[in-house]
């Protein structure tokens, strides 16, 4: 279950500010939000709202509402949640960004842009509206944009970002600029022994440079780095897909079918592979 920006606000909480019933009834909406008692939650949040709605803190209250609507799959209403607990401070970049991640799950992209970008006017360096913001870019093939906001997130904490920074790499290589794509994959490639989030994804990573080495036509360092990924993950499909790739491009198809049939038997996506099986029989 995704769980949107509760737990962050709790330490907002002042208890000295509150009567005794404000914070009994914020206390219990806590404890069964933690064991997982949503509906109980939702139902006394919004007794907790009725009862206090000139509380400061009424913003905080809406907030709280909205996340555990969310986190019901009630995203509508927690878009009208979040929208109140904004409107009611325009200073509260939780809320908005909130409700930037709940248009994004509606598939309410423009909306989503729009909110994220927002955040980041609050919080320069506020990482997950920046990481967001850079995906559905990418996603929507603004990648020049995309690669903005991803350098701005490894600027911020260049140590942290490793999973941005992979898909710079991605956004790079997509531009055309496969030199420092692959640059960039290196200088990740070195940090895998003291990295955990690299070593760990160490099989995309060497996908990642085996696909970049593809597209430069240095198809032999390119099956160097397929092997490893293989080696290290035999059923990463998308790898499996790689391989059968370079074989493709270098006209050997007998080879290249097996590993695109193989990738099709793992439940590749069939429109991924469809521009390749006309050459297969």
């Amino acid at each position: 279950m995704k769980k949107l920006l509760l737990t962050l606000i709790i330490s907002l909480f002042c208890f000295n500010l509150y009567s005794q019933s404000a914070n009994e009834l914020f206390n219990q909406s806590i404890k069964y939000a933690n064991a997982n008692n949503l509906k109980k939650a939702e139902k006394i949040t919004k007794e907790l709202i009725k009862n206090y709605p000139n509380d400061e803190d009424i913003h905080l209250y809406w907030n709280n509402l909205g996340a555990f609507q969310s986190n019901q799959g009630n995203n509508k209403e927690a878009l009208k949640s979040f929208s109140k607990s904004f409107e009611l401070n325009d200073k509260y970049g939780v809320a908005l960004l909130n409700r930037a991640k709940t248009y994004r799950d509606l598939e309410q992209f423009d909306n989503a842009i729009i909110d994220y970008k927002n955040v980041i006017k609050l919080d320069t360096n506020n990482e997950e509206a920046l990481f967001d913001l850079a995906m559905l870019l990418s996603k929507r093939e603004d990648y020049a944009n995309a690669q903005v906001y991803y350098e701005k997130l490894i600027a911020s904490n260049p140590e942290e970002n490793y999973p941005a920074a992979i898909n710079l790499v991605i956004v790079k290589k997509r531009q055309g600029d496969l030199d420092g794509a692959l640059s960039d994959m290196n200088k990740l490639i070195e940090k895998i022994p003291s990295n955990e989030f690299l070593y760990e994804n160490r099989a995309n990573v060497y996908n990642n440079r085996a696909d970049i080495l593809m597209n430069m036509k240095r198809y032999d360092e390119a099956f160097v780095d397929i092997e490893k990924s293989l080696a290290l993950e035999p059923d990463y499909v998308t790898a499996i897909i790689t391989k059968g790739e370079i074989y493709y491009f270098q006209g050997d198809y007998g080879n290249a079918c097996i590993f695109f049939k193989i990738a099709q038997s793992k439940g590749a996506p069939k429109e991924k592979l469809d521009k390749y099986m006309k050459n297969c029989k």
